[in-house]
């Protein structure tokens, strides 16, 4: 609803973050976000728009604290750390006239989809070698080799073994409210009773079972095991949750499918 462009990237650290804002392009990230103990962790969106490299701090807009709360300042390595939990994945805003420039700030590593995945990938295993405690950087690794999967299948398996390896460490009880990549994953590797038991965990939560994802993949992976029933009731939530959304339509044509 306005003249301006976006685009999604994932790969992205403290140094991405400085070109951009040097060129005057501000930057939404994805992150996670722990308020309190009894609140827990959570994925969160944060709006930088402007450095210090002396204090070693970002300007920033943040959508929990809200506009009048807070110094608006988040260190880099406060950043750095939270960003990780979501592959540093990161959104650009920009005038259309300047998606040339954009390209330039950003450098080949971000021109393709491809070439940004495997270089997600290798920094995900370079992180899963020095910290190999760290579910993290195992769920990244994961996600990173199931995007490649889409053109080289036989990534599937290796994409899933990282994600059990991210589930044996300890994950969040809200990390699949955010990023779907092992459902695909298990789901093309045949494992469907990996699907339904994810699934059913997020589903546990009250907040769980109102994101559509959960139930676009639970309906896919019931019917994987032949429980039409059950994946047609699954897929008709997911509709009813959001039946704009590209979840909702997949859902639809779920639906639809004989």
């Amino acid at each position: 609803q306005t003249p301006l462009a976006a685009a999604a990237y994932v790969g992205g650290d403290v140094d991405t973050l400085r070109a951009l804002l040097a060129a005057g392009f501000p930057v939404i990230i994805e992150k996670g976000l722990e308020p309190d103990e009894a609140t827990g962790w959570m994925g969160h969106y944060l709006t930088i728009y402007g450095y210090d490299d002396v204090t070693r701090h970002l300007y920033v807009r943040d959508t929990y604290l809200g506009p009048w709360k807070g110094d608006g300042l988040a260190s880099y390595d406060a950043t750095a750390r939270y960003w990780a939990q979501f592959n540093g994945a990161f959104i650009v805003v920009y005038p259309p006239e300047r998606t040339g420039e954009l390209g330039l700030v950003l450098g080949p590593d971000f021109g393709e989809p491809g070439v940004m995945w495997a270089a997600a990938a290798e920094r995900a295993r370079a992180a899963a070698r020095r910290q190999p405690d760290d579910p993290f950087a195992w769920y990244n690794l994961g996600s990173s080799l199931t995007a490649l999967a889409a053109n080289d299948p036989t990534l599937f398996e290796p994409a899933a073994a990282a994600f059990d390896q991210a589930r044996l460490l300890g994950l969040p009880a809200r990390m699949l409210w955010y990023q779907f990549a092992p459902y695909e994953a298990y789901l093309a590797a045949g494992r469907a009773g990996d699907v339904l038991a994810l699934t059913e965990a997020t589903l546990a939560t009250q907040g769980g079972r109102n994101v559509e994802e959960t139930w676009l993949y639970r309906g896919r992976a019931l019917r994987l095991t032949g429980d039409e029933a059950a994946a047609r009731d699954a897929f008709a939530r997911a509709v009813e949750l959001n039946p704009t959304s590209a979840i909702g339509l997949a859902a639809g044509s779920e639906l639809d499918a004989d």
